[in-house]
């Protein structure tokens, strides 16, 4: 999905630079992983770099940097599901017991350990 400013109409795709900026930009969020690891600092310096050649105005800029953040942060979620579904199905896989299901069963064990010893004494 191509970013298009407010205003309905792609301003950028009329300069060849700016294009090639663009597509630079676009592709660096189609690759999930890099716009994931993109900071409010590196998207404003990219984006104050194209102001400053006229790719784009300082609003258009504006926006840019907020639309590029909000992927970004949309593609972390994805990658942080992702990543907790595949640990999910490996330990499921590797049929290991949870944490949680170790220290109940730690309890259980005290308990039953707890009424034996009581059992034995009275």
């Amino acid at each position: 999905m191509a970013w298009i400013p407010k205003g309905g109409t792609d301003t950028m795709t009329h300069d060849p630079k700016a294009a090639s900026w663009r597509e630079v930009l676009e592709k660096t969020i189609e690759l999930g992983l890099g716009a994931a690891l993109l900071t409010r600092e590196a998207v404003s310096k990219v984006v104050e770099d194209l102001v400053k050649r006229g790719a784009v105005t300082r609003e258009e800029g504006k926006r840019l940097v907020s639309h590029m953040l909000e992927r970004g942060k949309a593609q972390r979620e994805k990658m942080e599901t992702l990543i907790a579904d595949i640990t999910e199905r490996a330990l499921a896989r590797a049929d290991l017991a949870r944490r949680s299901t170790v220290e109940e069963l730690q309890q259980r064990v005290a308990a039953l350990e707890d009424q034996l010893k009581r059992a034995r004494q009275g």
